[in-house]
């Protein structure tokens, strides 16, 4: 799922470029890669403006390592042409600052409220038959039943980073906040070829 980054004050500033000439290329250049090195920060800004997450799930996500909350690569080599495509599984709510982290120790077990915090701000408990189980090693994770029976049971999911990308007020945010920041970095490095222009 695509984000596309338009600049209003980009055909203006293209004339200006055309006038400095040869730094023109290295204006686009340094300010392409300033994106690079910015954009996580300008979307996990987004992000946890609305959702519960932590920042450096979101900007994980740009860093393609393992166990990340999903993946999100930017794509572009030009101002007209640069842009986000994200992707990424659901995601339990670990991700989203649950309580508690894993089931109490006393056996036999006590009735246990597990909630998180989807939306930030907003706690909720899960599915009142929720439990925690272990997640092949890895901590726990909540499960529940899906009928009277033991078994079988299922995981609880919440959202994918492509869902909390494209809701619609994170995805007015981001497209905000990378506007924004382009735009500034893009008059700082033309104000400076302007300045060795003399």
């Amino acid at each position: 799922m695509p984000i596309e980054i338009n600049l209003p004050n980009y055909e203006k500033t293209k004339k200006q470029l055309h006038a400095i000439n040869k730094d023109a290329e290295g204006v686009v250049k340094r300010t392409v890669s300033d994106f690079k090195s910015r954009a996580p920060a300008w979307v996990s800004a987004a992000v946890t403006e609305t959702y519960g997450i932590a920042k450096s799930e979101v900007k994980g996500a740009f860093s393609g390592a393992k166990k990340t909350a999903g993946r999100v690569k930017l794509k572009g080599t030009t101002i007209d042409n640069i842009g986000l495509v994200y992707s990424g599984r659901v995601l339990t709510p670990l991700r989203f600052k649950m309580k508690p982290t894993a089931p109490p120790a006393r056996r036999p077990m006590p009735p246990y409220q597990i909630t998180a915090e989807i939306y930030k701000g907003k706690r909720k408990g899960l599915a009142s038959n929720a439990f925690l189980g272990s997640n092949k090693g890895g901590g726990f994770i909540p499960f529940q039943r899906t009928s009277e029976s033991r078994l079988p049971i299922k995981s609880i999911k919440t959202v994918s980073v492509p869902q909390m990308l494209g809701n619609e007020t994170v995805s007015t945010q981001i497209q905000q906040n990378i506007e924004d920041g382009l735009e500034k970095r893009l008059e700082h490095h033309l104000a400076q070829a302007l300045k060795r222009q003399g």
